[in-house]
């Protein structure tokens, strides 16, 4: 029973430090009658500058979205709970995409998953154009460094399950300043399969996707 016990408290806390792991949970998108990708933004007076900077990236993208504070709001609370009531906020709902939290390299992921190139900066879109074979389709691409360690390890795991990849040496780049900022790239490796970015990851998360 102490087991169990320890091991409820041990999984609350990742939920609330990591409620991305548990994503899988949470099945239900957000989209119209016509199946059209909706943008929905939960939110609370306590969030503060969080979900400031997420309503911020949110208009200079010129997309609709709405706002559903959960202060002293019933329904809201309770739409809040069908989409799963992850206590991190801003909670941000994109389509099948999620977002917990304020960070602009996601949410710009989220956006351009569900509505494409027109959401994105010219810089955003002259990166992510690499993150496309010519004929449209996904291409998984690596953002790293010859001397990182994890780099090695998913460039291993990834030969040896046969998988296609296109790997980018940042500190290379002549566009490192410029590719850093944009794609905001603080460590190594990154990953992105088309315009989805996938974060923190693990050689075994990757092959799986494919």
């Amino acid at each position: 029973m102490k087991i169990l016990i320890v091991l409820a408290v041990l999984i609350g806390a990742a939920y609330n430090l990591k409620p991305e792991l548990f994503s899988f949970m949470n099945k239900k998108g957000a989209f119209d009658e016509q199946g059209n990708p909706l943008t929905m933004v939960f939110v609370h007076n306590k969030c503060g500058k969080p979900c400031k900077d997420a309503v911020k990236i949110l208009k200079k993208r010129r997309i609709n979205y709405s706002i559903f504070p959960l202060d002293n709001n019933d329904a809201n609370q309770a739409l809040w709970k069908e989409y799963g009531a992850v206590n991190s906020f801003p909670n941000i709902i994109v389509g099948d995409e999620r977002v917990y939290g304020s960070y602009k390299s996601q949410i710009v992921s989220a956006l351009a998953v569900n509505y494409g190139k027109s959401v994105l900066t010219s810089s955003e879109n002259s990166y992510m154009k690499k993150h496309f074979y010519d004929d449209g389709t996904k291409r998984l691409v690596m953002y790293g460094a010859d001397w990182c360690p994890h780099c090695k390890k998913m460039r291993t795991a990834l030969n040896d399950n046969n998988i296609d990849f296109f790997e980018i040496d940042v500190e290379k780049s002549s566009k490192r300043k410029s590719m850093t900022s944009t794609l905001d790239i603080t460590g190594y490796p990154v990953m992105y399969y088309g315009y989805k970015r996938i974060g923190s990851p693990k050689p075994s998360e990757v092959v799986a996707l494919f």
